[in-house]
């Protein structure tokens, strides 16, 4: 009883009249998915001792529900080099910071009481005034206050009282998902992809030099997502 209501329900999914059988089998989606790649990270040259910042990264949208997500590494290692470079591989719910000025008036400076940034790793993104309609880069960032040399374009290109924010390519996490060292080879020319399952909603790469002295030169980050 059970497998003659089971084949009425497969012919009514996936249609046909016969039974389903070894020869006459489920119908197999054998088509390869569509896949695009992005370079979310370029740097000509990343010093020693130093680590990339969010906002170097484009960040990578998960939220259509793709399949896979592989990142490819590319770099050039100095012939002088005794180590090579580690992938941060961040992830992020909103992949941006929001709230509201909670200081007096200022022309620079943002302040949010309730924020919880982590020191310095905004600089270089875009804060914006929504309240005003301006907006600046962010050249420094404490645990509560955010930094710009102007805010431009707006009604008055200041912070006022309970003026509301939104920071762009912020909110991500302050430990990373996942970490890699990519092969490493003196005066070579370093590719290699990584795969992963794509249950976060946004990712960011930050790009580590191990080395103490010598720079890595030519790096960059292709994402490749698709079903």
């Amino acid at each position: 009883m059970f497998e003659e209501v089971f084949r009425r329900v497969l012919r009514a999914v996936f249609g046909g009249g016969a039974d389903i059988s070894a020869a006459n089998p489920l119908p197999v989606d054998t088509s390869p998915g569509v896949k695009t790649t992005s370079a979310i990270l370029t740097q000509p040259v990343i010093a020693a001792a130093t680590t990339t910042t969010l906002a170097v990264c484009a960040a990578i949208d998960l939220r259509a529900g793709y399949a896979t997500l592989a990142l490819t590494v590319k770099a050039r290692y100095n012939a002088l080099a005794t180590q090579g470079i580690r992938i941060h591989v961040r992830t992020s719910p909103t992949n941006s910071a929001t709230g509201a000025h909670t200081g007096g008036v200022h022309l620079t400076i943002m302040t949010d009481a309730a924020a919880h940034f982590v020191a310095n790793e905004l600089v270089g993104l875009i804060i914006m005034n929504v309240t005003d309609g301006s907006s600046g880069v962010i050249t420094a960032n404490t645990e509560t206050t955010v930094t710009v040399a102007a805010l431009v374009g707006g009604t008055t290109n200041r912070w006022n009282l309970n003026d509301i924010y939104s920071i762009a390519g912020a909110d991500y996490d302050t430990i990373d998902w996942d970490v890699w060292n990519p092969t490493f080879a003196a005066g070579a020319v370093l590719r290699q992809t990584k795969v992963y399952e794509t249950d976060p909603m946004y990712v960011k790469v930050l790009v580590e030099n191990l080395d103490p002295a010598q720079t890595v030169t030519d790096v960059q980050v292709t994402a490749a997502v698709g079903a």
